[in-house]
């Protein structure tokens, strides 16, 4: 029931805080009672975050402020202006479209193919072979170059061969032959790039970390 004496807002935490226990019509003990209660009022307990999501802010807060130049404020209330540094540009990319005899004459060999062009899945035992060659450096924080890609349509992904990024979380052992890379900003970019990568198409590089990882991943 309710404390009748608050007038308080009927909803959210107001409502939690009016809450009191009457034994007489409670279908649930006061400890549990309480529990209720304390989630209305505090919400879900959050678990606190991992030393790898702290890396992870951290480093994305170091990367931006890194390329940040300063925020022009506008004098009439507008919205205020983010200017950035210009990063290096990318890899060039050698990437030229599939020809449309070539498109054919794969589409007749594989009826059930799709536009997109794909390369055949490692085996079993080739993932296993890459996965035991990583583990000597496959760790979070590790600086990476991007050396090989599978064909994409549009060349997307084949632009990112030649790039430099750091791993930035690892796959379930599900897909234990790929990771995540957090790419570094090319030309014009501002938001984050994070991509999933094949193991068989990072290379581990020696470059300095930006923001040290302070634990053993």
């Amino acid at each position: 029931m309710t404390d009748p004496d608050d007038p308080g807002p009927e909803g959210g935490r107001a409502v939690a805080g009016r809450l009191i226990y009457d034994p007489s019509f409670a279908t649930v003990s006061e400890e549990e009672f309480n529990e209720l209660v304390a989630l209305m009022r505090d919400g879900a307990r959050r678990k606190p975050p991992t030393p790898g999501a702290l890396w992870r802010r951290a480093y994305h807060e170091a990367m931006f402020n890194l390329r940040l130049v300063g925020v022009q404020h506008d004098l009439f209330g507008a919205k205020s202006t983010t200017h950035m540094h210009k990063a290096k540009p990318g890899p060039v990319s050698d990437w030229k479209p599939e020809p449309v005899e070539e498109k054919l004459s794969r589409f007749a060999l594989d009826h059930s193919a799709t536009f997109g062009i794909g390369r055949p899945d490692l085996s079993e035992d080739e993932k296993a072979a890459v996965i035991s060659g990583a583990a000597n450096w496959l760790r979070l924080g590790q600086r990476v170059r991007i050396v090989g890609s599978f064909a994409s349509y549009d060349g997307r992904a084949d632009r990112r061969v030649g790039r430099k990024g750091v791993i930035w979380r690892l796959c379930s052992p599900v897909f234990a032959d790929r990771t995540y890379v957090y790419l570094d900003p090319v030309g014009a970019e501002r938001a984050e790039k994070i991509a999933q990568v094949e193991l068989r198409d990072i290379a581990p590089i020696e470059d300095a970390l930006l923001v040290p990882v302070p634990f053993s991943a």
